[in-house]
């Protein structure tokens, strides 16, 4: 499905002139430990009008190629030399959270509890202490219960959400993966081996949509953005860059 989506955008953005760049800047890579490597991924996007243009993007993320059609996370896509690896959600184990990294290296379960509030209080946009008391009283299931006022707010604000770019602004972003260096993967009925030898390289896509989202939204908020001036749609794909994975 999202295969036939981007397709489909693919073809009609690229008969016209594309209002938006997707440019990766610059890949970094640290090694943190033997068994870890961070990579630092700066991109950004480049509006090339001189409209105020407006598109559902979510900038915190960027999710492994194998996601769902609707997101509106910018994907990846890694490439063994000039082949596109095709292993879909095998990349969760290529790249995991640091708070995964974080956990491991958590003692007490004070401190592994620390962590995950931490983590949720980036995610959820609220306050790390409100949160540690409600899992405190209420556990896990209390915590992520979606009547909560926090979780109402997040799913209302990732549903309702849209970028917005000024005329020739350039907004710089970045996002940071951490690799287990694990080489072999199995991901039924395919198996693969990261080659140390060969040439990888990172490429990122926007898959920007408008009408595909009325059912998820606010019907009064749905409304509006589609009276709006210059809310665009269409498959934006970045420049390749080369990633170290030797």
């Amino acid at each position: 499905m999202r295969l036939l989506l981007i397709s489909l955008l693919l073809i009609t953005t690229t008969l016209f002139a594309q209002p938006l760049t997707l440019t990766i800047d610059s890949v970094f890579s640290k090694e943190e430990h033997v068994k870890e490597r961070i990579f630092t991924i700066k991109y950004s996007l480049k509006n090339n009008s001189a409209d105020t243009l407006h598109f559902f993007l979510d900038p915190k993320n960027v999710s492994p190629s194998s996601g769902g059609s609707l997101t509106k996370e910018i994907y990846y896509k890694i490439y063994e030399n000039d082949k596109f690896i095709e292993i879909g959600a095998a990349f969760n184990q290529f790249f995991t959270d640091e708070i995964v990294f974080k956990f491991d290296e958590s003692f007490t379960q004070s401190q592994k509890d620390s962590v995950m509030i931490d983590y949720l209080a980036k995610k959820l946009d609220e306050n790390p202490e409100k949160l540690l008391k409600i899992y405190q009283e209420e556990g896990s299931i209390g915590l992520l219960d979606s009547s909560k006022d926090y979780m109402q707010k997040h799913y209302k604000r990732v549903n309702n959400y849209y970028h917005t770019l000024l005329p020739n602004q350039i907004e710089h972003l970045s996002t940071t993966f951490n690799w287990n260096k694990n080489r072999y993967y199995y991901l039924e009925p395919n198996e693969f081996y990261l080659d140390e030898n060969a040439k990888h390289y990172f490429e990122l896509t926007f898959v920007a949509l408008k009408e595909e989202y009325k059912s998820n939204m606010d019907k009064e908020v749905f409304n509006e953005i589609m009276k709006m001036p210059h809310f665009i749609k269409g498959v934006f794909v970045s420049n390749k860059v080369e990633i170290n994975f030797n």
